[in-house]
């Protein structure tokens, strides 16, 4: 007996038998990020330019890390109506974490991140090594003190 077979046909029957939009219905209920930030990564050159959609970012609650190909953002997405009471939340809300490895190690003393409309924009720039000439290392004959 072939197991794919029957486990594909029980997988197609889940619509008949609970409905095709069974599942639709608890859209919203469930976050579909995780508690992180969906992001678009960009390459020109040298030049990464990372944009995350973080609708409700508190700037004063927001770290940004980065090290050789990793970028780090940590922080917090709220939203706050005084007087007002949540009755229907589909914007998810409360910490963030993201980490994001980018196509080439970047420098850390260049970064530039911009806040605007909900977007989180990070500008990165590619770390290039330089082509030192090597370096002869002196072995000291402790045998002869």
């Amino acid at each position: 007996m072939d197991r794919s077979g029957s486990m594909k046909n029980w997988k197609d029957s889940i619509p008949d038998f609970l409905g095709n939009d069974f599942f639709s219905e608890f859209k919203g209920l469930v976050s579909d990020n995780n508690g992180s930030a969906r992001a678009n990564i960009y390459e020109s050159g040298n030049e990464i330019i990372c944009t995350l959609s973080l609708p409700g970012l508190k700037l004063e609650e927001v770290d940004i890390y980065v090290y050789q190909r990793t970028l780090e953002i940590r922080g917090t997405l709220h939203f706050d109506y005084q007087g007002y009471r949540l009755i229907q939340e589909e914007i998810s809300q409360g910490t963030i974490k993201r980490s994001i490895e980018l196509p080439y190690p970047v420098r850390d003393d260049m970064v530039d991140a911009t806040y605007r409309n909900g977007i989180l924009i990070i500008h990165l720039h590619r770390l290039i090594q330089s082509n030192k000439v090597r370096k002869k290392v002196n072995v000291k004959n402790l045998d002869d003190v």
